[in-house]
This record gives C-alpha cells, sequence and structure tokens, in this order.
C-alpha cells in the first residue's frame, strides 16, 4: 500500500519549493526514491502503479474538461503489472498509459541527462505504408540545407521503434531543469554528443547535439531598427530573470517590442511573472490557481517592477508556446498590454504541485491546479492569435523566410 505519511512528506517538500519561487515546478525535491531500487520486483511495481493512481485519481483537475474516464485509467494502468516483462518495458507501458491522460503537466520523466542536448533540426513524424519516418521540418541556422530530408532511423534504430520506445516518455535532465518530449525527444542526448540520422534513399547525416536550454538574446529590426526583438527559447534557468531585465534596458529606446515565445515549452512562471511586471505600470487584478473543484490555492501577482517599457508589445507564439510562455502570452493578451501573432499555442494552463521519484532516474508529476484568470477563464487547450499567420512551409523555412516575424513588423510600423 501507499505510505501516506511519505506523500504529506512530499507535499510538504513541494510547499517549500513555492515558498522558495521555484514556480511549483519542484524541480530538485523528491531526491529520494518512494519506490526502491532496481530491479523492480512485484511489490516495487505495484507500488509505481498504485502511487500514479492515486496522485491521479485524487488530484488530477482535468478530467470532465477532456473527457477522461478516470476508472477506465486506473484499469489501464494495472495492467502494466500483467505478465513477465523487463523494467525499462514496464515503465514505458506505464509512461504510455499517463499519456492518455492528453495532458502535457501530468508524465513520467526520465532524468538521466547531465546536460540534455538537442539536434539542431526539427522534425516531425509522419506515418507511410512502409512505417515511420522522420520529416525535418526546421533548422537552426547554417543546417537549413536538410529541411524537407525524410529520416528512416535514428543511430540505426528504424524510425518506428523508436517512436514506439518513446512513447509516452518525457527526457529532463538531472534536476528536471528542461523537459524533451515528442519528435524532438527521438533526437535527444548528451549536449555534445552526436546523432546519426539514416536518410530516405540512402546516406547518412551526422549531427552535434547543442544544450536545448539557451539564454535570452535580443536584436532589432525594422525601419532604424526601432523594434526591439526578444527571444526566449525557454523559462527554465530561474536567473534568467536577469538577462532579460539587461536585455529590456538596453531596448527601452525602441517603439514596439516583439517577444518571441515559438518553441518556448515553459518554465517558472516567476520569471514570467517579472517580465510581464516590466510591462506594465500599475497593479492588475492577479491570476489564480484553483483545484478541480474551483477551490481557490493561490494567487498570481505579476506587480509592476523596474523600469517600464511604454512601447507597443507583440508576442509571436505556435503549437510549442506551452506551459509558463502559454500563461505569459494569455496575460499579455487578457490585460491588452500586447497582441499575440502566429499559430494558435500549446495551451497547459495547470500546475504540476505534486511530484515525487518513482524509483531512481524516473520522475512522476500530475496536474494539480487550474490557472485560470480573473474572470475564471483557463487555456488549457490554447490560444488563439489576434493575428493568425500561417505555419511556415518547409520552402520558407529552407529559404530563411519568417512571415511571422514580417507580420509582427509590419503591424508595428504601421501604429503611430
Amino acid at each position: 500500500m501507499i505510505e501516506r505519511r511519505w506523500l504529506r512528506t512530499a507535499r510538504l517538500c513541494l510547499w517549500v519549493c513555492l515558498w522558495l519561487g521555484l514556480g511549483g515546478s519542484l524541480w530538485g525535491c523528491g531526491a529520494e526514491t518512494h519506490c526502491g531500487e532496481f530491479p523492480l520486483d512485484e511489490e516495487r511495481r505495484l507500488c509505481v502503479v498504485e502511487t500514479v493512481d492515486q496522485m491521479v485519481v485524487e488530484t488530477f483537475p482535468f478530467a470532465e474538461y477532456k473527457g477522461v474516464d478516470l476508472k477506465e485509467f486506473s484499469r489501464e494502468l494495472r495492467m502494466t503489472l500483467e505478465g513477465e516483462t523487463p523494467d525499462v518495458a514496464f515503465l514505458e507501458e506505464v509512461a504510455a498509459v499517463v499519456s492518455r491522460l492528453r495532458d502535457g503537466h501530468t508524465r513520467v520523466e526520465r532524468r538521466t541527462l547531465e546536460e540534455p542536448g538537442v539536434a539542431p533540426v526539427r522534425v516531425e513524424v509522419e506515418e507511410g505504408p512502409r512505417g515511420d519516418r522522420l520529416v525535418v521540418v526546421g533548422a537552426d541556422e547554417g543546417f537549413q540545407e536538410w529541411i524537407g530530408a525524410a529520416v528512416v532511423a535514428v543511430d540505426g534504430e528504424p524510425v518506428s521503434e523508436a517512436v514506439e520506445r518513446h512513447r509516452g516518455w518525457v527526457e529532463a535532465g538531472r534536476d528536471g531543469e528542461v523537459a524533451l518530449s515528442g519528435p524532438t525527444l527521438l533526437l535527444a542526448g548528451e549536449a555534445g554528443t552526436e546523432v546519426v540520422l539514416s536518410l530516405e534513399g540512402g546516406g547518412e547525416v551526422v549531427l552535434t547535439r547543442r544544450r536545448a536550454l539557451q539564454p535570452p538574446a535580443s536584436s532589432r529590426v525594422g525601419k532604424g531598427g526601432q523594434i526591439g526583438v526578444l527571444k526566449l527559447e525557454t523559462f527554465g534557468h530561474i536567473d534568467d530573470l536577469e538577462r532579460i531585465d539587461e536585455i529590456l534596458n538596453d531596448l527601452m529606446d525602441t517603439r514596439g517590442l516583439i517577444i518571441d515565445l515559438r518553441g518556448n515549452g515553459g518554465g517558472y512562471p516567476s520569471v514570467t511573472d517579472g517580465l510581464f511586471g516590466r510591462l506594465i505600470d500599475r497593479p492588475v487584478p492577479p491570476f489564480e490557481l484553483v483545484d478541480r473543484y474551483g477551490k481557490l490555492y493561490r494567487q498570481l501577482e505579476a506587480p509592476p517592477r523596474g523600469e517600464t517599457y511604454e512601447g507597443h508589445v507583440v508576442v509571436l507564439v505556435d503549437r510549442r508556446s506551452y506551459s509558463a510562455s502559454n500563461y505569459l502570452a494569455h496575460r499579455i493578451a487578457y490585460y491588452h498590454r500586447g497582441v499575440l501573432v502566429g499559430q494558435p499555442t500549446g495551451g497547459g494552463a495547470a500546475s504540476p504541485n505534486r511530484g515525487v521519484m518513482l524509483v531512481p532516474g524516473v520522475w512522476f508529476q500530475v496536474s494539480t491546479y487550474v490557472l485560470r484568470t480573473p474572470t475564471g477563464d483557463h487555456s488549457e487547450s490554447g490560444l488563439m492569435p489576434g493575428i493568425l499567420v500561417p505555419a511556415p512551409t518547409a520552402k520558407e523555412q529552407y529559404a530563411g523566410e519568417d512571415r511571422t516575424l514580417q507580420r509582427a513588423i509590419e503591424y508595428l510600423e504601421a501604429l503611430r
């Protein structure tokens, strides 16, 4: 049976994390394993299943909203105990069941990477009559030549097998500072190491993984450089706010600011609140965290701070703008402080305030509270931009064209 006393201790750990300003992510808390060490005998596997089941049933706030039958979830979870499978396969099955909740914050993570790294290309899974393949849909500067390429194997493993092996998993650093999932995970590994892509039709590409978390960056665009661009790939560093402040201080003379949140999977809400505080000159009503019954847990203040940026603001978003970046976009749009430009965001309006290290290197967390506006709305399913721009085509990306950025520049230059 689950040790309820340990769970109370875990909740205390989470509260301490929140008090220290970690935004509810709990990264670094709960390092001691709850269900023991490997190998996983019958008792330890039962502990894993019962722990996940109880945490979801007790707190998951989106069951009704997403049409999830929690009784069926529990049944499927217990089915992972049937048969004799290797430990890794068992945990993969648990992760796959959890993924059916369709909630990016409720997940099973592998925490094995010292320095999470990603390939300099972005891929999507494409199903075909001969099995899955990966199609390169975007790339870092200097790697655009591979856009449109079809990949049939990664490090010698067929794409179909890699997709199945990673289904439901999220890969994170040892401290949980970054979470990689979906197609990105298929090419992930230690930063600085190589990944070999086997191409359809023959040939191989060897790429070196870069650090997954890049620091904030800035540039100036438009006529006379009067529009500043703040590129934020993540809010995953707690000290990012210092870097953001430095950039904003340098861009105070611009008449317009573009905050680029495309591909930003989230991080610390305290960083986003700090950034929002630089965009307002007076207090605004707080957002709220409520449980699944609507009971208030905590108010999220984002008070004015520092020198206020008074220019016009545009926020670039896409379907990979998730969690804390979706939260920032929601704040800016809700208070009419700026306009969203791009594609609909990925959503993620929850706070995963409960988490536990199930076994060494395997962390589980569950959405606990819903983030909502002062009027009671949430953006779990994403936000629709005020100015909708189609997703870039492979041809546009290959040519280095950025219609979303260009549309934002045109919008700001048309304002007086």
